[in-house]
């Protein structure tokens, strides 16, 4: 397969490029920081984007944008020309072409009062970070959804309160059709929660111990992923259409998850216990986003096998 990965230099990205490359045609981009290998690209040129994308793929990733929160918060009109406008202007550019898109999405679209979320809860955003990935989905499945209860209707406009997109107004409905609900485009919206472990260019996660001590959180829930596990899950996956969860086998807080991979490790970096969000204009953090889906069985693993394999130092493998 031949695949267009936006944000391979990434945290996330990265880890999908060393991982697909293996088995597929992989053109990965970066951004601002040049990495060997990649093709530089600036999302909020749609002309270079078009260009890119005149090169012919099967399907194209889009892992990239502004997924610090508190970069987002402070500059939202930034988060959504990176993480919303892009999507609308890969949409156009590849409709009728055949090439498909997958969009990695976030449980930050959800407000964190749920026990669970499922694809098809309402979403309701509380931070600058999740409205522009709402208005990312809206961009990609809002103009092919199929019409009826709880899906997004329209050819380009949606009824409500959100965020522009390009020209097209996205905004309002706040369920998507799952993935039973076939779209034209064959589009996919993949949401995951916190991610942790190694990943080979930007290790963002791991470089929390890189000092003497390092904040947790005690009052978040989350069911994180394990990095080396997620390309192999997305491959699993990325033959579907519509929305589509992936989370983590075991719930636990921030604090535990942290505590948990510093032993293992035997890393000498005393991790903080602290609760409560930071004053504003900090952004507004969800107490508990513990994602599942109703589509597919897919968990990834437990803690305990995780650290082992970061103990051994090596990937988990294929789901």
């Amino acid at each position: 397969m031949r695949i267009l990965l936006l944000g391979a230099s990434g945290y996330v990205g990265g880890a999908l490029w060393s991982e697909w490359s293996a088995r597929h045609t992989v053109v990965g981009t970066c951004a601002s920081r040049p990495v060997p290998g990649l093709v530089p690209l600036d999302l909020r040129d749609p002309e270079a984007l078009r260009r890119l994308l005149d090169q012919g793929f099967d399907l194209v990733v889009h892992a990239a944008g502004l997924v610090d929160l508190s970069d987002a918060e402070r500059q939202p009109e930034l988060a959504r020309q990176l993480n919303a406008a892009s999507v609308a202007t890969l949409r156009d550019a590849v409709r009728g072409t055949g090439t498909r898109i997958l969009l990695m999405s976030t449980d930050n679209v959800f407000d964190g009062t749920a026990d669970t979320y499922t694809e098809g809860d309402e979403r309701a955003p509380v931070n600058a970070y999740g409205h522009s990935k709402r208005a990312a989905e809206d961009a990609l499945i809002g103009a092919d959804a199929l019409v009826g209860e709880d899906t997004l209707v329209g050819e380009d406009t949606l009824v409500g309160e959100d965020t522009l997109v390009g020209e097209d107004a996205f905004a309002g409905a706040d369920t998507l059709a799952g993935a039973d609900g076939r779209l034209a485009g064959g589009h996919l919206v993949v949401r995951i929660p916190l991610v942790y472990g190694r990943s080979p260019i930007a290790d963002r996660f791991m470089a929390r111990f890189d000092g003497p001590r390092t904040p947790a959180r005690t009052d978040l829930v989350c069911a994180p992923v394990y990095l080396p596990w997620l390309p192999g899950a997305l491959e699993e996956l990325w033959d579907r259409s519509g929305l589509l969860h992936l989370g983590g086998a075991q719930v636990v807080t921030r604090y535990e998850l942290m505590t948990r991979i510093r032993d293992a490790l035997a890393l000498p970096t005393e991790v903080v216990p602290v609760s409560g969000d930071d004053p504003l204009p900090a952004p507004r953090r969800p107490a508990r986003l513990v994602l599942r889906s109703v589509h597919h069985g897919l968990l990834g693993p437990g803690l305990d096998t995780a650290l082992g394999d970061m103990v051994r130092g090596g990937p988990a493998g294929r789901p």
